[in-house]
Formats: structure tokens, sequence, C-alpha cells
């Protein structure tokens, strides 16, 4: 007889009542707020790491148009068909060549730099005042946090993300699928979880407030994706791990 794999349970941690969202006394905004320079040293720290290799390096980024346009022949030359590319390269200017591959290259390099600082930032905001490391394998950020209404506390497995287009439809089963499956298998877990899928920047430019910014996703038929991982937006996160508003820690 084939004995069938558990799928995660329902967790037990207060919820708000009819629903699975985990009761807002839970996640009271930080007080008193998160002093300025404290979190300007994080930004520090956070782009400094932005600034690694993983092998510990300094990434070297082109600071010239020169530099640009040798990268980006180094682009074509490594990543393109031997045949085909050199007769289209011999067509075309070096002006030409850098619009087509070294702009758009190097924009998508900053875009997930960008993505990696603001994991980098809420990890070392939530380490001012939690016990938090780097997750190992699927989800970027693992913390411990104590909960005023709940004696257990919770871990939380999140996974940051710089937008909510970082993260389509599509794709969304499958990240908290990993995600929780991480928490599920985690040994040295002594607490119930919740997985989180965190935003960092406003959705379309407009920022919700704390009571707003935090939901659990549906698909389309409304059957949440998981009974056990929440979505939290910038207009939740911030207040609530800093005290301060999004606005203030954009600027």
């Amino acid at each position: 007889m084939v004995k069938r794999k558990q799928g995660p349970r329902l967790q037990q941690y207060p919820r708000v009542e009819g629903l699975l969202l985990a009761r807002p006394d839970l996640f009271p905004p930080l007080t008193p707020p998160m002093p300025m320079k404290t979190i300007l040293d994080c930004v520090d720290r956070a782009f400094q790491r932005c600034s690694l290799k993983k092998s510990g390096g300094k990434r070297i980024i082109a600071d010239s148009p020169e530099a640009l346009v040798e990268l980006c022949i180094e682009h074509l030359r490594t990543r393109s068909d031997p045949i085909i590319s050199p007769y289209f390269v011999s067509l075309c200017d070096v002006d030409r060549l850098f619009e087509l591959d070294a702009v758009s290259h190097e924009m998508q390099r900053h875009r997930m730099s960008i993505g990696d600082f603001y994991q980098y930032l809420l990890l070392e905001l939530m380490r001012q005042h939690w016990p938090v490391f780097d997750s190992s394998r699927e989800g970027d950020i693992v913390a411990d946090i104590e909960t005023p209404t709940f004696q257990q506390g919770l871990r939380l497995y999140i996974s940051v993300k710089k937008s909510a287009d970082t993260v389509g439809g599509q794709d969304i089963p499958g990240v908290i699928r990993r995600i929780e499956s991480v928490a599920k298998e985690d040994k040295n877990r002594a607490r119930p979880y919740l997985c989180v899928i965190c935003i960092a920047t406003p959705s379309h430019g407009k920022l919700l407030s704390y009571s707003e910014d935090r939901r659990v996703k549906c698909n389309t038929s409304g059957s949440p994706y998981s009974l056990n991982c929440e979505h939290w937006g910038p207009g939740f996160v911030f207040p609530y791990i800093t005290g301060r508003n999004a606005r203030e820690i954009y600027i």
C-alpha cells in the first residue's frame, strides 16, 4: 500500500474569526519607532551586501560608456550563436549595439540588484529586535518573532519581492508551495509557522494603509493558495518592523 504524502496542516495561531488571516494584534507597529539613524545604518549595510558577489568578492560594475560598450561586445560573444551573431554584428554600428544589448542587459542587472537590496534591508531591519537569518533555500528570510497576544510566537518564512509584478499569477502557487515545503521540513522549528510573500514597493504606485496591506492570496475561484501563507505589502511591513510609514523609509 502506497502511503500518501501529507500536505501542510493548518498552523495553530490566532486568526481573524471566519478567515485564515492571522489576527492583527499579533503584529502591532513597532513602538516607539525605530530611530532613523538605525534605519540609515541598515540601508548602508544592505547596499554594501548588494555590492558583493555570492563568493564575497567585490562586484565589478561598468562605470563608463566605454566600459559598457566593452561589456556589450562581451555579452554578444558569449551568449550568441557563433555563426549568426558575427554576421548580425557586422551590420550594426557600435551605438546600435549598445542600444540593443548593453542598456537592456544592465537595466535587468540593476532590477535584480535592487530586489536583493530590499531583501537585505528587511533582514537588517528585522535583525534589530528578532533572531533573524538568511534562508538557505526558497525563502529569503527566516525570523522567530514574539507576538504580544500569543505566547508561543511564530516562525516567519519570508520571500521578499521588489514589486507585485515580480510574482505573476501563475508563479504565486509555486512560490507558496516551495516556501511552505521549507517550513514543513524544518526540523529546528519549535513554534507554529507563517509563510509570507513580502512586497517591498507599492503596487501601481498606491501605498495602502497598515490595516489594508495584509491579506491571504486566493486563486480565481476564491480558494486560498495556502492555509498558512499571507501577502504583506509595504504599507504593513514597514510600520510593523520599524514603526514608520513606508514613505519615510523610501526617502
